[in-house]
């Protein structure tokens, strides 16, 4: 049964992330932001891998009692960074004057909290990179 329910996640997630491709053509391309906008999209869908590997990590190979090894202000700061990559790629089409900056900021921002994900994971003792 445990088999059966990470070949379901796995699934799962699979189809969010070919969605989320799907969704934000990273083949499709600005002609004046052409490398803000594939790095917009490209780190983003880098966050979004990372973020659900760690999601399947920690719902399957993480310690038992996990929520007594999260802080608070770890448990907030990772809802934030859920939130902030995903708002960055569904408001970048009301930037018409900035989008260049914007695309770079967001860029940025993804990275930078896909490296705080992946870090964090390093943190415990059973995944090591």
């Amino acid at each position: 049964m445990q088999n059966f329910f990470h070949f379901l996640l796995i699934i799962v997630f699979l189809i969010m992330y070919v969605l989320a491709f799907i969704i934000v053509k990273p083949l499709l391309l600005n002609r004046k932001q052409l490398i803000s906008t594939l790095s917009l999209k490209v780190s983003y869908l880098i966050y979004l891998g990372a973020l659900l590997i760690s999601v399947y990590l920690f719902m399957f190979y993480g310690p038992n009692d996990i929520e007594h090894q999260l802080s608070e202000l770890f448990f907030f700061t990772i809802l934030v960074c859920l939130f902030i990559p995903n708002f960055g790629i569904l408001f970048r089409r009301n930037f018409r004057k900035h989008r260049r900056d914007y695309n770079y900021i967001f860029t940025l921002i993804n990275l930078v909290i896909t490296f705080f994900i992946i870090y964090k994971l390093d943190q415990f003792d059973w995944f090591i990179f």
